[in-house]
């Protein structure tokens, strides 16, 4: 046994080895990001304590520089001798700004403000460090805050910032700025009182600018001294990981080659048993197989035979015994399987073709040729009903010792013929009947029509298959009617009623219609509904002819007193409902009788049909004239506002009918009283509000004729 070594080139190929190259810069990879973070750490880390030794130092300074001002507000200011550089602050508003001793010394005061930029002045010479104090509001100009001390001020007046500072730069010019706030004080308001200052107010800030050059320096050097110190570990780590790796890719490949000797013995050993085993296996197999064949063949035979739709029977001569009968067999027959074995087959056949059976049996046993179909009737037991069926009988080939054999098949077509029967019933019911007859199928379209269809409404069958039954549609009927229809028909199974509908040519006729949902088998050929319908519009219109003559005053063609009392009460009834008024008319020819009498009865038919005439022009088309008899004439006047509009109508009715009347016997004159009445002011029922309108009328006639009356009291 052989031990692979890493410069094997077979060995570097290998996928192992691929997957340890892999390991090894994974190692690498891992350990250089975890020192990456951790540099990252420590230059955080060198940072915030560089930036907390400026912000120390700016604190130390600013707190220095604050209790020196303290120290000179508290003594309201220091006196010092007036040199070049120290000349009166013209900026300071203070009686005793400017003293001479009694040596003739003068002196000027130093305020906190001035004193602080003296000392700014001597830091800057001494150490680099600048410091002034600053403000957004400055008595003097010079105190103005820049950019950044302004927007350091306004954290401070916001109470967002409690003190600032910042790296500005790069190289040697790079400084750090901080700034402080000064807040107003007791000693403070000596001299600022008067800008509007008060205690614990932001004066201003004294800003403190550094050199950080030097500090800039040393965080460079602590982030090169960690970056040295990482890189180091990382190596480090990195090897020993790398050295642990080598060691156990070794050792893997040691125990791979210990692994594959034995594999290679057990798969010897192994081949061998296989091989001896595997003729035996194949026998097993083989014998299985056939065995398997077997059995699905005699169970596809049982299954096929008693799954059939036909009934299957085995009868043997000599005497045409059944010796086997499936399910469907003894079905037809209306007994058990086990019922029929050993009975003659001759037993099963109706006896009007018995005879025809057994000399067919007879010439199949002497080897004559018979036909292997025929239609045969076949008694069903404890019934007197023959069941008619298709049977076919082939020979089974058994040994030349044993009894011949014949199958016989048997299709029942009882059932089929019947079917076949109410088609063609149907089918003359659809050619012959006198209604129109469509079906539709599930999507509502038109799959048969009957020659009646095409009579009543104009349309070819062959126009119509494929389309909606909504081509009838007329428009009279709106989306509510039919939808109620479709409701009524899923709910009850049908539906009938009255509907109007449009033939080919345009017309408009009335039909009814009669809507049934098909069930059950009839609806596997695709027939969702069936309607039939007959066209009833001359019976509408002889109705509609009858119920207006019925109606109508034969002469003038108007409502008849029937017909008006019907829409009088129908008139009380929606303004009942409404909480609208009507008025009521009575309307009487004055001297109609002279005129009938002198000028004859045509005449007087002939003015009546006038009076009729200009009282339909006087009135709305909702309105309602009406004959009542004779002379006598009736208004009704839905919906007024105001007694005043019925008091107009009124006053026309009575000038239209005083002019003359030009007929064909002559020139006519009569005048016309007329009498009106509320409703519900003059009467809130039918009776008493006839009663008023008479009683108005008779006023009318009374006063002088000509002329109309509004029912007022004392006319009752």
């Amino acid at each position: 046994m052989t031990i692979a070594s890493s410069a094997d080139p077979s060995v570097s190929a290998s996928p192992q080895f691929a997957g340890y190259r892999l390991g090894v810069a994974f190692i690498y990879l891992v350990v250089a990001v975890i020192c990456g973070l951790a540099v990252a750490i420590d230059f955080r880390f060198i940072d915030d304590n560089i930036e907390y030794l400026a912000r120390e130092r700016g604190n130390a300074l600013f707190r220095l520089v604050e209790l020196t001002r303290d120290w000179n507000a508290g003594h309201g200011g220091v006196y010092v001798p007036v040199t070049e550089l120290t000349q009166p602050n013209p900026y300071l508003s203070h009686p005793k700004r400017d003293l001479t001793t009694v040596d003739g010394t003068r002196l000027t005061m130093i305020n906190p403000a001035f004193m602080t930029r003296q000392i700014a002045e001597i830091a800057e010479q001494a150490d680099g460090v600048k410091f002034r104090i600053t403000s957004l509001k400055p008595i003097r100009p010079g105190n103005g805050a820049d950019e950044w001390e302004a927007s350091a001020l306004q954290r401070f007046e916001t109470h967002k910032a409690e003190e600032a500072l910042s790296l500005l730069g790069t190289g040697e010019a790079a400084v750090y700025r901080y700034m402080a706030p000064l807040y107003v004080k007791k000693s403070c308001l000596a001299c600022h009182a008067g800008q509007g200052y008060v205690q614990g107010m932001v004066r201003g800030g004294i800003s403190v600018t550094m050199p950080a050059a030097r500090m800039l320096a040393v965080r460079t050097q602590q982030r090169q001294r960690a970056v040295f110190l990482m890189v180091a570990a990382a190596l480090l780590v990195a090897g020993l990981l790398h050295y642990a790796a080598a060691r156990s890719r070794r050792y893997f490949w040691r125990l791979s080659e210990v692994s594959a000797g034995q594999e290679r013995l057990i798969a010897e050993r192994t081949q061998e048993l296989s091989a001896a085993n595997a003729h035996l296996l194949e026998e097993v197999a083989e014998r299985q197989r056939n065995e398997r064949l077997i059995n699905d063949s005699k169970a596809r035979y049982r299954s096929v035979i008693e799954a059939s739709q036909d009934g299957i029977m085995i009868f043997e001569a000599p005497a045409f015994l059944i010796i086997f009968a499936n399910e469907r067999a003894a079905e037809i027959l209306g007994c058990a399987p086990e019922q029929m074995i050993g009975h003659p087959i001759l037993d099963y056949i109706h006896p009007l073709d018995r005879g025809v059976v057994a000399d067919r049996l007879g010439r199949r046993l002497r080897g004559e040729p018979v036909s292997a179909s025929s239609r045969l009737r076949f008694l069903r037991a404890g019934s007197l009903l023959a069941r008619v069926a298709d049977v076919h009988v082939a020979k089974i080939d058994v040994g030349a010792n044993e009894a011949p054999q014949w199958v016989v098949n048997v299709s029942d077509m009882t059932d089929r013929i019947a079917d076949e029967r109410a088609l063609q019933i149907a089918a003359a019911v659809m050619e012959n009947a006198s209604e129109g007859i469509i079906v539709t199928d599930s999507e509502n379209l038109i799959i048969q029509a009957n020659p009646a269809f095409s009579v009543i409404t104009g349309y070819p069958v062959r126009e119509v298959l494929g389309r909606d039954p909504k081509l009838l549609a007329s428009g009279r009927h709106g989306a509510e009617f039919y939808a109620a229809m479709w409701q009524a028909l899923a709910r009850n199974g049908h539906w009938e009623g009255e509907i109007w509908n449009k033939r080919r040519d345009g017309r408009i006729y009335a039909s009814w219609l009669a809507i049934s949902l098909i069930h059950g088998e009839a609806a596997e050929s695709g027939g969702r509904h069936v309607a039939t319908f007959i066209d009833i519009t001359q019976r509408k219109e002889a109705e509609e002819l009858l119920r207006h003559k019925a109606q109508s005053d034969p002469l003038t063609d108007l409502p008849n007193r029937a017909l008006f009392y019907d829409r009088l009460q129908m008139s009380m009834t929606q303004a009942r409902r409404y909480g609208e008024a009507f008025a009521l008319l009575y309307i009487d020819l004055d001297h109609f009788k002279a005129v009938n009498d002198s000028m004859g009865h045509a005449a007087g038919d002939e003015l009546l049909l006038e009076t009729a005439r200009r009282l339909r022009l006087l009135v709305r088309e909702s309105d309602t004239v009406a004959r009542l008899g004779g002379d006598e004439f009736a208004v009704i006047l839905p919906k007024i506002v105001n007694p005043a509009e019925a008091e107009d109508v009124a006053r026309r009715i009575v000038g239209s009918l005083g002019q003359e009347y030009l007929l064909e016997a002559g020139e006519a004159r009569i005048s016309a009283s007329v009498g009106v009445a509320i409703f519900p002011e003059h009467g809130e029922d039918m009776d008493v509000l006839k009663r008023s309108a008479d009683a108005a009328l008779y006023a009318a006639k009374a006063g002088g004729r000509n002329a109309y009356r509004l029912f007022g009291p004392g006319m009752a």
